[in-house]
């Protein structure tokens, strides 16, 4: 039987857990695939593009490349034409077919703290995952966006008709039951998108980030009472439905999750 080969693509990529996330699942599975990163830029993207489906089932798509790859595509499918921007590929009878699977990542890890339906949802950002974030829960709650550069904050809420809020007034935060950081602040443990006096006990706080687990923000929010979900419940959620989109079948998120959480811990040991 021959090996399927997926690969995630972006830049910088050396950093990106998809292929150990993807490996547990295969193994969990008992699939015989294999799973790569490939460090790909705006320039090479179009090359790329072109040898891509001799070599591959499907890719992922992160950072810079979500928005660009669409111009190589034969059809964009579901919510990915709304967030105008695309994190799995998948190819098929000689297509190269886009989907969005972060915002299903982001609704179904907010799950598993809140019922993510007539909330009242901070998303302090205003870039691509503040756009998956937004077409997440706009439809059935009150959302708005907290943002520092007020004309890209007030364009994306303009776009899907919710409220808009300068960062710098952050304590008005407080009042909602879901925050949801949808910026980079937090990266490798260093600073907060927001200060621990825009928070509140009750809270729910959700953090894309996933590099440290615990960020800053979500330590903060647990000494305020708040219950958090962290950016990696995210990043395992949307990953295994880009395998349902290409395999047609995943195990449960929670498998995966907690064998990322050993394997991660192991890596950290050794």
């Amino acid at each position: 039987m021959k090996y399927k080969t997926f690969a995630v693509i972006g830049k910088p990529i050396e950093h990106s857990l998809s292929p150990l996330l993807h490996s547990i699942s295969f193994e969990l599975m008992g699939i015989r695939a294999w799973y790569t990163k490939v460090e790909v830029g705006k320039e090479e993207l179009g090359e790329f593009m072109r040898t891509a489906p001799k070599l591959f089932t499907g890719i992922n798509v992160t950072i810079p490349l979500k928005e660009e790859v669409t111009k190589y595509l034969d059809e964009v499918r579901g919510v990915a034409r709304e967030v105008g921007a695309v994190n799995t590929v998948k190819f098929e009878g000689g297509k190269a077919i886009g989907y969005n699977t972060d915002v299903e990542g982001v609704r179904k890890a907010v799950s598993t703290q809140i019922e993510p339906k007539g909330l009242r949802v901070a998303i302090i950002g205003a870039g691509g995952a503040a756009r998956a974030a937004v077409v997440a829960f706009y439809k059935d709650n009150e959302v708005t966006i907290f943002n520092r550069t007020e004309e890209r904050g007030r364009k994306l809420a303009e776009e899907f008709g919710v409220e808009f809020q300068p960062l710098s007034n952050y304590e008005l935060i407080k009042e909602f039951d879901l925050v949801v950081n949808a910026t980079p602040v937090g990266l490798g443990g260093r600073g907060v998108p927001i200060p621990p006096e825009a928070l509140r006990e009750g809270q729910v706080v959700m953090d894309m980030v996933y590099n440290p687990l615990l960020t800053p923000l979500l330590r903060n929010a647990l000494l305020k009472g708040c219950k958090v979900v962290d950016g990696l419940k995210m990043l395992v959620i949307q990953g295994l439905e880009s395998e349902v989109i290409w395999l047609g079948l995943a195990p449960t998120w929670e498998k995966v999750y907690s064998k990322l959480l050993a394997k991660l811990a192991q890596n950290r040991e050794n």
